[in-house]
């Protein structure tokens, strides 16, 4: 026959398990929200045109690895003017980047520009810097060794 003191050493053992089990549970929550402070995600940011482009408005997306120092970049620009009316005999829009201002800018690449709905995009791409500048310029060709004075979006900082 059980006595009252039995059944309470019997008590005693199960509110202890469930103790341990909530202390378990809070840690691993509390791990697993350590371990997603660090995965913010891309950042976004939002970027007006210059007086050659006043009503462009480019979306910046970085996702930064800081750790390797490098920032998976996506560009898209809306209410684009055609290059040719930013810049007589321009073609193309060249997105450029650079660490810091007493760097050169180094090309990144160019947006895919559609006329009809005058937006413009840079299709995810790799950048060597966790922190840089960014700039989008008219250009006449596709591939030119420095910006042109026309720029569309920029500088911006980006990081």
């Amino acid at each position: 026959m059980k006595q009252k003191g039995d059944r309470g050493v019997d008590m005693k053992h199960g509110d202890t398990g469930r103790r341990i089990g909530r202390r378990i549970g809070l840690a691993l929550g509390l791990l697993a929200s350590v371990a997603l402070s660090g995965c913010g995600g891309p950042s976004e940011q939002t970027v007006q045109g210059t007086q050659l482009a006043p009503g462009a408005d480019a979306q910046i997306v970085a996702d930064i690895d800081s750790d390797a120092a490098t920032t998976r970049l996506t560009v898209d620009v809306a209410h684009l003017p055609p290059p040719e009316r930013v810049e007589s005999g321009s073609n193309h829009f060249v997105v450029w980047q650079r660490p810091s201002s007493e760097s050169p800018w180094r090309r990144v690449g160019v947006l895919d520009y559609d006329a009809g709905s005058r937006t413009g995009k840079l299709v995810e791409t790799t950048v060597p810097y966790a922190n840089f500048e960014l700039l989008v310029t008219a250009e006449q060709q596709s591939s030119p060794r420095s910006p042109s004075l026309a720029a569309v979006v920029g500088p911006a900082s980006v990081g």
